[in-house]
């Protein structure tokens, strides 16, 4: 039973990894994109319950995809995928590798360490010298653009980046156990949230991109203001506070903050529970 069960983990991580990266960064680009549009479809024709099912599933598949990114093809802090990014990032990966090709050396995957071709090393043997090649400006830009990390070695980032991951799936059982508007519900996914970033503060070695993305994580965080209970008992009365000023003191904005007023419940009740905005 041991090697049955040892065997089939075996075949199951070679049939991942075969799986290339950018194949899985377009399908949960693509999943991103349309996932809202799918969760309000099926509430309009099917009903509450259905949405809930649909909600569940695209967060389930996300998770999976994103576990695999970090997992089998060890990509770290995963960014929230673009359609439009892909493509500049597959040709700039593609060029990289044809420029190594023509330099006649590679890149290591995990430690980054340049290594020089034998068909490309002088005959002489006095001729050849045991200096590291440097790397091209594309490979260069390429290495620090993915900066992949070996979990083994960065256990405090792979953790931090594994709550990450998970958080939307713990969210959402939680919203099914204790209730949508639960105050329970929010703070396991705040202080999962806090929990990852604070974890990925001490870290170093963060390529510019990584950066961005976690500032883009932590201002997300000012979401929690508009979501459920917090919004229902606080936010809301503060923000048609600030917009009743608004549209006393300033002429002309009465009809764009009537619409205002009453777009914000409805925009609230489908974003107060997104996971990547």
């Amino acid at each position: 039973m041991d090697s049955f069960v040892r065997n089939f983990v075996q075949k199951y991580q070679r049939v991942l990894r075969k799986r290339r990266p950018e194949n899985l960064l377009k399908l949960l680009s693509a999943i991103e994109y349309t996932e809202a549009i799918l969760e309000i479809t099926a509430g309009k024709l099917f009903g509450k319950v259905f949405k809930w099912l649909v909600v569940f599933v695209t967060q389930l598949a996300k998770c999976i995809i994103k576990l695999q990114l970090l997992i089998f093809h060890k990509i770290g802090i995963q960014p929230v995928p673009s359609l439009f990014n892909l493509k500049s990032l597959i040709e700039t990966k593609d060029g990289a590798q044809q420029e190594e090709k023509k330099e006649g050396f590679f890149v290591l995957k995990h430690s980054g360490r340049a290594v020089r071709t034998i068909k490309n090393s002088p005959v002489n043997l006095e001729n050849r010298d045991w200096s590291v090649p440097v790397l091209s400006t594309t490979a260069a830009n390429n290495e620090n653009q993915n900066n992949h990390f070996d979990p083994n070695t960065d256990r405090m980032r792979f953790l931090a980046e594994l709550i990450y991951i998970v958080r939307p799936m713990c969210h959402i059982t939680s919203m099914l156990l204790f209730k949508p508007k639960s105050w329970i519900q929010y703070f396991i996914a705040l202080s999962m949230d806090s929990t990852s970033l604070f974890l990925m503060n001490g870290t170093r070695k963060l390529s510019k991109e990584q950066k961005e993305e976690l500032k883009r994580r932590t201002l997300t965080l000012l979401y929690y203001l508009i979501r459920s209970p917090f919004y229902d008992l606080y936010s809301s009365s503060m923000i048609n506070l600030i917009l009743t000023l608004i549209e006393q003191r300033i002429i002309g904005t009465k009809f764009l903050i009537k619409y205002i007023k009453e777009y914000i419940p409805y925009w609230q009740s489908i974003y107060n529970y997104c996971w990547t905005i």
